[in-house]
C-alpha cells in the first residue's frame, strides 16, 4: 500500500526527472498520513535498497507525473521563467551544476535512452544477482545464512507528449534460495499514473496500483508458529485535483486501499487464518500551499481516513477497524541545482473502533529533501511517519516514525558509490512495547556502457525491543549485474 506520505504534483513541489529509469521514483511516497502495515514494510525494504541507488533517486511518485505547467516547460524550446506559473523551468533543476536557467543541460552519458515506440518511450531493465544473508529468520538466537540467486525484470513506460501524462510500471522479484526455499521471493507490481491537463492551471491526477508478495518476517505481526510467508496483495487507486491561481495551489485527493493476506502454515502443519488481517482504507486528504518566493512554498495539509476490516470481530473478539485525521504543515523547495523536495510536521489520531483499546496518537513529520551539493554529490534526507494496523489484542496500533540520510558520489562519471544510515522506532499504544532498528548501508555501482553496470551492495541491521527475545542483527551482500536500454 501506499505510504502515508504522498506529495502532491503541485508546482512547487515537483522534483522533476534526473536520466535514471522513472519505475526507481516510484519507491518512496511522501504522504503525510497513515499507511497499513504490508505496503510500509515493502518501502522499507525499497528505502533500504538506496544502497543499490546508483543513479536512483529516491524521489516520490509525482516525478512522473509533472502539472500541467511543469510539462509544458518541460516540451518547450522556451526555458524563460512565465511569470504567471509557479514553475521553475525544468531544464534549471535537472542539471546540478547549471546556475543560468538559459543554459542547455548537460547530458548524462551513461543515463539510459530507452526505447521508442510511438510516442512513448520504454525503460526495460533486468537485475541479476547474487545474495547472502545470514539471518534469514530475523532469529535472535538462533541466525541462519543462506544464498540466493536473485532475478528483477522491470519494465516502464512514459509517454513523450506536450500535454497530458502517462507513466506506467511493471515490475518483479523472483529469488531462489540455496537451503531455505520457504524464503524465496515471487512479488509483482504494476502501476500506472496519469495526468490530464484542463487548463494551465488545473489538472487531473489518477493513478492505480497492485503488488503482489510474501508477508516480510520483520513485521510485529508476523504469526509466530508460521512455517511459511503468507502472500500479500494490495490495491490502491486515487484521484486528484490541482489547482493554482496567483501564488496559490490547492489540492484535493481521494483514495482506496485495499489489503488482503493469504492463511499461513504453521509448523504443524494446520492453517493459520489471516482474514482478520484483511482491510479497506478511505482517504480525503486536502492540502493548500502558497509560493512566498520563487522555489520555496509553505503549505498546509489535512487528511481523514475510515478503515474497514472484512471481519466486523477478529479471532480475540474484539472489534475491528479504525477512523483517524492528521494536520500537518511544512514547506517545500524547488531551487535550481540545488535544494528540491519538502518538509513537514503535524499530528496524527487514529481511533479504534474497540473502545477497550487506546488511541494511537502523536507528533508526525515527513520528509524528502535532495541537496546536490556539487555536480557528482548528493545528499538526502528521507523521513515518515505511519499508523499502522496490529493484531495485538492490547493495543489499538503503532506509530512508526523513520529517518534516513544518505549520500552519493561519483568520483568518475561511470563510478558510484553511497553510503546510508537509517533509524526506525515503532511504539505501540496500550501496551508500552517499542522497537528500534538501526540500518546501515554502503553500495557502488561501475557502468561499463548505457546499458550495462556491476553492482554490489552490504547492509546491517540492528533491531532491538524492550520486548524479551525480540530484537536481531542481520547482514546482507548482494553483487550483480545490471543491464538495461
Amino acid at each position: 500500500m501506499p505510504a502515508d506520505d504522498d506529495a502532491f504534483p503541485n508546482p512547487i513541489n515537483e522534483e522533476l526527472q534526473n536520466g535514471e529509469n522513472t519505475r526507481d521514483r516510484n519507491e518512496n511516497r511522501l504522504r503525510g498520513g497513515f499507511e497499513p502495515e504490508v505496503a510500509r514494510e515493502r518501502e522499507r525494504r525499497n528505502t533500504n535498497g538506496a544502497l543499490e541507488s546508483g543513479l536512483r533517486g529516491t524521489t516520490s511518485p509525482q516525478d512522473d507525473t509533472l502539472d500541467a505547467e511543469g510539462q509544458a516547460a518541460a516540451n518547450s524550446d522556451d526555458l524563460t521563467r512565465d511569470p504567471t506559473q509557479n514553475q521553475l523551468p525544468r531544464d534549471a533543476v535537472l542539471d546540478p551544476e547549471q546556475t543560468d536557467p538559459g543554459q542547455q543541460e548537460v547530458e548524462d552519458p551513461f543515463a539510459p535512452l530507452g526505447i521508442r515506440l510511438g510516442s512513448f518511450l520504454l525503460f526495460p531493465e533486468l537485475r541479476s544477482e547474487a545474495v547472502y544473508d545470514d539471518n534469514v529468520f530475523l532469529s535472535s538466537t538462533d541466525p541462519q545464512g543462506d544464498w540466493a540467486y536473485e532475478l528483477t525484470p522491470s519494465l516502464t513506460f512514459q509517454s513523450d507528449w506536450s500535454r497530458h501524462s502517462l507513466v506506467g510500471t511493471l515490475s518483479a522479484v523472483r529469488s531462489y534460495h540455496d537451503k531455505f526455499t520457504t524464503e524465496n521471493e515471487e512479488d509483482f507490481a504494476a502501476e500506472v499514473t496519469g495526468r490530464l491537463d484542463i487548463r494551465s492551471s488545473t489538472n487531473l491526477v489518477g493513478s492505480a496500483s497492485y503488488a503482489e508478495e510474501p508477508e516480510d518476517r520483520s513485521s510485529n505481526d508476523f504469526p509466530l508458529d508460521a512455517a511459511d510467508r503468507a502472500v500479500t496483495r494490495t490495491r490502491d487507486v486515487s484521484l486528484e485535483g490541482n489547482h493554482t491561481f496567483n501564488r496559490v495551489t490547492l489540492t484535493l485527493r481521494g483514495e482506496l486501499s485495499d489489503e488482503d493476506f493469504d492463511d499461513a502454515t504453521a509448523n504443524d502443519g494446520s492453517a493459520i487464518n489471516n482474514d482478520d488481517r484483511d482491510f479497506t482504507e478511505q482517504r480525503v486528504t486536502a492540502r493548500a500551499a502558497y509560493e512566498f518566493q520563487p522555489g520555496v512554498a509553505a503549505f498546509v495539509e489535512a487528511s481523514s481516513n475510515e478503515r474497514d476490516f472484512a471481519q466486523d470481530v477478529d479471532d480475540d473478539g474484539l472489534l475491528s477497524g479504525s477512523s483517524g485525521h492528521d494536520v500537518q504543515a511544512g514547506i517545500s523547495f524547488l531551487l535550481s541545482g540545488k535544494l528540491t523536495g519538502e518538509a513537514s510536521i503535524g499530528y496524527a489520531m487514529q481511533t479504534p473502533d474497540e473502545t477497550s483499546q487506546k488511541d494511537v496518537e502523536g507528533v508526525i513529520f515527513n520528509a524528502g529533501l535532495e541537496w546536490q551539493a556539487t555536480g557528482l554529490t548528493t545528499f538526502r534526507l528521507d523521513a515518515s511517519s505511519d499508523v499502522d494496523e496490529t493484531t495485538d489484542s492490547g493495543s489499538g496500533g503503532s506509530i512508526v516514525r523513520n529517518v534516513e540520510v544518505s549520500v552519493e558520489h561519483r568520483p568518475r562519471r561511470n563510478i558510484i558509490v553511497g553510503a546510508s544510515l537509517g533509524y526506525e522506532n515503532e511504539k505501540f499504544s496500550g501496551t508500552g512495547q517499542e522497537e528500534e532498528e538501526w540500518l546501515f548501508g554502503v553500495n557502488g555501482e561501475y557502468i561499463f556502457t548505457r546499458s550495462v553496470a556491476l553492482t554490489v551492495a552490504y547492509e546491517h541491521a540492528r533491531n532491538t525491543s524492550n520486548v524479551p527475545g525480540d530484537g536481531y542483527t542481520g547482514n546482507e551482500v548482494r553483487f550483480g549485474v545490471r543491464v538495461r536500454q
